[in-house]
């Protein structure tokens, strides 16, 4: 923190390589001519925020390079006080799941479909607009230039991402360099970091402008930010359910009443929180809504007692089973699909390097001792749930109910796409709850169905498969041929042999059957 002769006052905190945040309050340069009030005219400033060692305020203005982004301080302070608690614990995006960063989906969502079927323009609109203002830094820019910046939790880490939206009236030539950038911290860290400044900057204000009541209310907020009363607000959040927050604790409580002490806190406890955010378990956030964003009572009923009846005192044997010798950080610059591919062959390899014809996923499931049943869930977008952790045996949960249907292929696929989630996706190396379907993280899924294709159609395995052929790949009965010799869908090994470059997108088009997609694409 520093302050000079000048007016000027400034304060940092974190660590740019991981994230940092920083306020400064300069003179401002309309003097005495502006007329805002005087709590909004005394916090004209700048701002800055880092993520893993980039500026994301960085951007060019009337040809100059700024290193931080100038206007009026006190909305965005306001909007951080107000919005912390969704800032920092929503991750569910708004009306459809369309992009990898909240910045990508928001893009891709703002204006309604052009489809056939009849959207309410003027809902869809509200929902958009309702949760850009609690995410975007943008809302609070009240005629600023501020970046096209959003903050949402991801899981266990906060997501900070940008993209590229232009804003109405400021010329083109105002632009800011770090784009459609997508970033993962630790929300402890970032949270500590953001408090530390606001707080800092709110006793500046108060200390110029003691008998503003604006300012008054806005020490408050951030003093309240750290109140234990604010967790089952942010367990809310957290969850998605909103309003529904108490009514699904109240039936899970009801569903624990009878359950063992050692049972109940291994499902709900929080792990790894701070007075400023809360780290859930991965149980606790499933059973608290992430199936879908209309979760079914009964739903959360089922998952209770089945989480229970999975419980086990020591899941260590499991979790070093599960330990593969894969390095997704090696191939964290890749895309998730070619993740997915790379590491799924990988894994086949490690887990069926000696197997003829086709892959036996069930079997491989049966080594790992990885439970595999079925459950029927009301929710038919939802194809499997799978959990795994330090009490909780790895166990991947089929839905009956799935619009996918019970083929084999379709069984085998999903059984292949969950084991990419229990070897690869645990939350911090130990636990791990997500359900497949349209709401799980988009990159986790494309990831683990690039995964399950790679695992079941090995290179090794499809080469024998072509060579065996009397036609070329591009070739109808050779796609039936190899599709029912490796025991998978038609579809999928279609995209398979395409992601391979076996094939060309015409040849895919021309190959792929008209009839509703098939799990895996």
């Amino acid at each position: 923190m520093s302050a000079t002769d000048f007016g000027t006052w400034e304060m940092q905190a974190g660590d740019p390589a991981s994230f940092a945040f920083r306020l400064a309050f300069l003179p401002n340069p309309h003097g005495a001519d502006d007329r805002a009030s005087d709590a909004v005219r005394e916090s004209w400033g700048s701002f800055t925020i880092w993520a893993r060692g980039e500026n994301l305020c960085a951007h060019v203005e009337l040809g100059e390079v700024l290193d931080s982004a100038r206007w009026y301080l006190l909305p965005l302070m306001e909007w951080l006080a107000d919005s912390w608690d969704p800032l920092l614990h929503e991750e569910r995006l708004p009306l459809q799941n369309a992009g990898i960063s909240a910045a990508e989906s928001l893009s891709k969502t703002r204006m309604p479909p052009v489809s056939l079927k009849q959207v309410d323009e003027f809902a869809w609109l509200d929902a958009w607009s309702d949760w850009w203002a609690r995410h975007s830094v943008r809302s609070a820019r009240e005629g600023g230039l501020f970046p096209d910046l959003y903050l949402r939790r991801y899981r266990d880490t906060l997501e900070v991402s940008t993209g590229a939206e232009p804003l109405p009236g400021i010329p083109a030539e105002c632009a800011f360099l770090a784009t459609n950038r997508t970033y993962y911290t630790d929300p402890r860290n970032a949270a500590e970091v953001m408090r530390q400044v606001l707080a800092a900057a709110a006793q500046e204000l108060y200390r110029k402008l003691p008998q503003s009541q604006r300012v008054l209310s806005l020490v408050g907020k951030i003093e309240s930010l750290a109140s234990p009363a604010r967790k089952p607000n942010r367990m809310a959040w957290l969850a998605g359910l909103g309003h529904k927050y108490s009514q699904v604790a109240r039936v899970i409580d009801d569903a624990l009443s009878s359950v063992d002490t050692r049972i109940r806190d291994s499902i709900t406890s929080t792990r790894l929180s701070s007075p400023l955010v809360v780290v859930e378990s991965a149980y606790a956030r499933l059973l608290y809504g992430a199936v879908s964003p209309a979760t079914d009572l009964s739903d959360v009923m089922l998952l209770t007692a089945r989480i229970v009846e999975n419980y086990v005192d020591d899941a260590a044997p499991w979790l070093s089973a599960l330990n593969l010798p894969l390095d997704a950080a090696e191939i964290g610059q890749l895309s998730p699909g070619e993740q997915g591919s790379r590491l799924g062959e990988s894994a086949c390899e490690l887990l069926c390097g000696d197997s003829v014809g086709w892959i036996d996923v069930e079997s491989v499931m049966s080594r790992l001792d990885i439970a595999v049943s079925e459950i029927e869930l009301s929710d038919v977008d939802v194809r499997a749930v799978s959990v795994f952790g330090p009490t909780q045996r790895p166990h991947v949960l089929r839905n009956a109910r799935t619009r996918w249907g019970q083929s084999s292929a379709v069984n085998r696929f999903t059984v292949a796409h969950e084991l990419c989630h229990l070897i690869l996706d645990r939350d911090y190396g130990d636990e791990l709850a997500i359900a497949t379907g349209p709401w799980a993280p988009l990159a986790i899924e494309q990831r683990a169905n690039a995964f399950a294709a790679a695992f079941l159609m090995p290179t090794w395995l499809l080469r024998d498969a072509l060579t065996d052929a009397t036609a070329r790949a591009d070739d109808p009965d050779t796609i039936r041929l190899v599709s029912t010799q490796l025991r998978v869908s038609v579809s999928s090994l279609i995209d398979r042999l395409y992601n391979l470059g076996e094939i060309t997108f015409e040849e895919r088009i021309q190959l792929r059957p008209v009839q509703p997609p098939e799990i895996g694409e």
